[in-house]
């Protein structure tokens, strides 16, 4: 539970400050050096990432909607074939999880990668 608050808040504040100034693939890598000094788990590295990304992806796109107050997102679903243009704060979100979840297991599992394994007596 420590690792997945520290992972959590990590993840989160270093998407939401630096999310206007890095592509999603730094932020990626970002979430993923963080997920490997962390050194939790890769399930629950992949969950506490997803939730952190996607709701502070969620959060950006509410804030920048309401402070812009226009219609493009209306425009945009429509151009997408979609009914309702929430949808696309939703869709947003579920990427902004999936990218922040497997970066951040990608991290956990690259720190496993180096971990030095007790085999036993007898190593194969």
């Amino acid at each position: 539970m420590k690792k997945f608050l520290i992972l959590f808040l990590f993840t989160a504040l270093v998407v939401f400050f630096l999310g206007g100034l890095l592509p999603y693939w730094g932020l990626m890598l970002a979430v993923a050096l963080i997920a490997y000094f962390v050194a939790a788990s890769s399930g629950v590295s992949f969950i506490a990432g997803g939730i952190a990304f996607g709701l502070a992806w969620f959060v950006l796109v509410m804030r920048v909607l309401v402070q812009a107050n226009s219609d493009l997102p209306e425009q945009i679903a429509e151009l997408m074939g979609l009914k309702n243009d929430n949808l696309l704060w939703f869709a947003t979100a579920l990427l902004g999880f999936l990218i922040g979840g497997f970066s951040a297991m990608t991290g956990s599992l690259f720190k496993r990668l180096f971990e030095k394994k007790n085999e036993g007596f007898y190593r194969r």
